[in-house]
């Protein structure tokens, strides 16, 4: 039943985000919710449409609505997604300073912990715990909104990330996390015919901000650790990408003494597409096969040893920090 129950859940998200998205983009484009280029940052020929984050968002809800029985963890998930959905909207439209979107990341950050969503750690004293939770839970949130600066991105290492914390939860039997996961991959995958390049649709702050939240709060839900003591590094190995870009991009932008809170061209996937003159279909399937390795060595942790994981963690950091120390080196406008 339960399986039935899946298969019906990732078509019905799969469906309502293929066929929901252009109705999406042409309420878009008649009131004028776009995003236009500056000859800056946003750098697209035409203008292009936001909003994607709404009907990822409706078709993620849906089948788990209707097909979950509610509980305090789906509540906490789908009432702090509904928040930063409609934050993000606001911040779309540029009714909202960083204050006050940080604000309420804080407020659906602590809506998650409220509802039993956080790290448990049983080496860790709980007030640790809820800590490392809300920073946590805090820097995906803006990681992911920080990777969304290139057509199909954010959406592809979403998608493949949901996928992987599906199959994990398949052997953990956690239904929750498994309706979850693999209704988001379906939603992101419907989102990406129309969001890789050329881009019709951008998901907006709305949609990463809420991608963020999701996925982090999945991957510490999750339990990596049935037969490795490890494995709960893998949480760490489903995000590197995310999680070294924004370290990479913070720690670039103190270099030159500016913000780090605002944009600036120093991301490693525009370093990467400006040194090989790439386009960012090229540059954004190198990420894939970045973040498949990535999983690949989360899946390998989790039936392995101890031993593994720190090697497998060794190699992981050594590769992002010779690939990182070689695009610093790109000189960006």
């Amino acid at each position: 039943m339960n399986i039935l129950i899946l298969v019906l859940s990732f078509v019905l998200s799969l469906l309502l985000s293929i066929y929901g998205t252009p109705v999406t983009r042409k309420v878009a484009q008649r009131y004028q919710l776009m995003d236009f280029p500056d000859g800056k940052l946003k750098i697209q020929k035409e203008p292009v449409a936001y909003m994607g984050g709404v009907i990822i968002y409706f078709s993620f809800i849906s089948p788990v609505s209707l097909m979950f029985q509610f509980n305090k963890e789906l509540l906490g998930i789908l009432f702090a997604a509904s928040i930063l959905l409609v934050v993000g909207l606001f911040d779309d439209l540029k009714a909202l300073t960083p204050g006050i979107k940080f604000l309420f990341q804080v407020v659906a950050t602590y809506i998650l912990i409220k509802s039993g969503i956080y790290i448990n750690l049983v080496v860790l004293p709980p007030w640790l715990n809820s800590i490392l939770s809300f920073l946590w839970i805090l820097g995906i949130i803006n990681a992911f909104n920080i990777i969304d600066i290139m057509d199909g991105l954010a959406a592809s290492v979403g998608a493949l990330t949901s996928l992987v914390i599906f199959v994990i939860s398949l052997y953990n039997q956690n239904f929750l996390i498994s309706i979850l996961s693999l209704s988001l991959a379906a939603a992101l995958l419907g989102f990406l015919k129309f969001n890789w390049e050329p881009a019709k649709i951008y998901m907006g702050d709305a949609g990463s901000m809420f991608l963020g939240l999701v996925i982090g709060a999945l991957v510490i839900m999750g339990d990596y650790s049935k037969y490795n003591d490890l494995g709960f590094v893998s949480g760490l190995m489903i995000l590197a990408f995310p999680i070294f870009d924004t370290v990479y991009v913070i720690v670039l932008r103190l270099m030159k003494k500016k913000n780090p809170f605002f944009g600036s061209p120093d991301h490693l996937v525009l370093r990467l597409k400006k040194k090989y003159g790439l386009s960012a279909a090229r540059t954004v399937s190198i990420v894939i096969a970045i973040q498949l390795f990535l999983l690949s060595m989360v899946i390998l942790n989790f039936y392995t040893t101890p031993i593994v994981t720190i090697v497998s963690s060794a190699v992981i950091v050594l590769f992002f920090l010779i690939l990182g120390a070689v695009m610093s080196r790109v000189k960006m406008d």
